[in-house]
């Protein structure tokens, strides 16, 4: 029988996305530098399983990298806000080269709706932003309108969706 692509990936996301294994994301997306050794006796099994399974995470490209969360504040770049941008219709992908190149730019995110693009940018201070604006994203051709919208306090900035809603139903579909 032929499987689509698309089941295929649906399949190996189901398999791959058990009860263990949203558990041993769960502990690493709060704190990458947990070692194999703790979250094996947090989750009950042995570490070199969690090895393996670590593994085929990444090989199935639900793990896309191990970093850390910084404040950047403390960093000196506590000026956040995000601009939304109008581009000549068909030039957004080589818009999006243009500001993936511009390092004070940390998301790009194609839109439907008031702006074809929405950004994040974060600086040192007002006029580091204002450089980043005029001289970097306003100067890249096709870009037909910009929106900057600063942020005045953040009150939650997560990288990652909690998972205890999944790892609750995992574990009811287990004993089901």
């Amino acid at each position: 029988m032929y499987r689509c692509r698309h089941d295929l990936s649906v399949q190996l996301n189901d398999e791959l996305l058990d009860e263990i294994n949203l558990k041993i994301i769960d502990i690493l997306s709060k704190d990458s530098s947990t070692t194999f050794v703790e979250i094996a006796r947090k989750i009950g099994i042995s570490d070199a399983t969690v090895h393996l399974r670590v593994r085929r995470l990444i090989a199935g490209r639900i793990i896309s990298k191990f970093t850390i969360s910084v404040n950047n504040g403390r960093l000196g770049y506590d000026h956040l806000a995000f601009l939304g941008i109008n581009v000549e219709p068909g030039f957004a992908e080589p818009v999006v080269l243009g500001l993936s190149n511009v390092e004070a730019v940390l998301e790009i995110h194609e839109m439907h709706g008031r702006f074809d693009l929405m950004l994040k940018i974060r600086s040192k201070d007002l006029e580091e932003m204002r450089d980043t604006v005029v001289h970097k994203i306003r100067t890249l051709p096709h870009i037909l309108e910009i929106e900057l919208m600063a942020v005045l306090k953040s009150r939650k900035e997560e990288q990652m969706v909690p998972l205890k809603s999944d790892i609750a139903q995992k574990t009811e579909s287990a004993f089901a």
